[in-house]
């Protein structure tokens, strides 16, 4: 049984989305600036604060979620909010790109860390260094064995084309 004791985000960011849908369902979209803040507010900043709030003793992966998050966050805001009260998330709107290019930076740099561990040493040795790295990243252990698994192939074909062609890692 998971323990709300260490998980509380998830019942609160149910909360603030429910009490979102909830005023809109009763008051409708009447005073739609200040509604549309609200919510971009809530979804962007809130949600992702109180991720980072919960999940903070876990290090930098918390911080790469909660980054996520907030680009989620604008992008579920832009959805929630009718097209015609779009005044604050067209303007806000380029954050989320910023926020995803910074995410994918991150990936890029996990992924030639894990390619020079894949290209180093023993496959045994790579494949076990590999799956450290991208669990402490915070990638759940069945990516982590993926990306081994992709790593190891990978290598194993550089030396197979390196082997026929008469170069490549000895």
């Amino acid at each position: 049984m998971v323990s709300l004791e260490k998980h509380w985000f998830w019942p609160a960011a149910l909360a603030v989305l429910m009490s979102n849908g909830l005023l809109v369902a009763i008051d409708g979209w009447q005073a739609p600036q200040i509604k549309e803040l609200g919510v971009l507010f809530d979804f962007a900043v809130l949600i992702p604060l109180l991720y980072l709030l919960c999940y903070r003793a876990r290090g930098k992966k918390t911080v790469v979620r909660a980054l996520a998050l907030a680009c989620l966050g604008v992008w579920a805001a832009g959805h929630f909010v009718p097209d015609a009260h779009h005044v604050l998330i067209s303007q806000v709107g380029w954050i989320r790109y910023v926020g995803l290019g910074v995410l994918v930076l991150i990936e890029i740099r996990l992924a030639i860390e894990i390619w020079r561990l894949a290209f180093r040493g023993k496959a045994e040795d790579a494949s076990h260094a590999i799956r450290e790295k991208a669990e402490s990243e915070g990638a759940p252990p069945w990516v982590a064995k993926l990306m081994a698994a992709e790593a190891r192939f990978w290598k194993k074909l550089w030396q197979s084309v390196g082997g026929v062609l008469g170069r490549g890692p000895k």
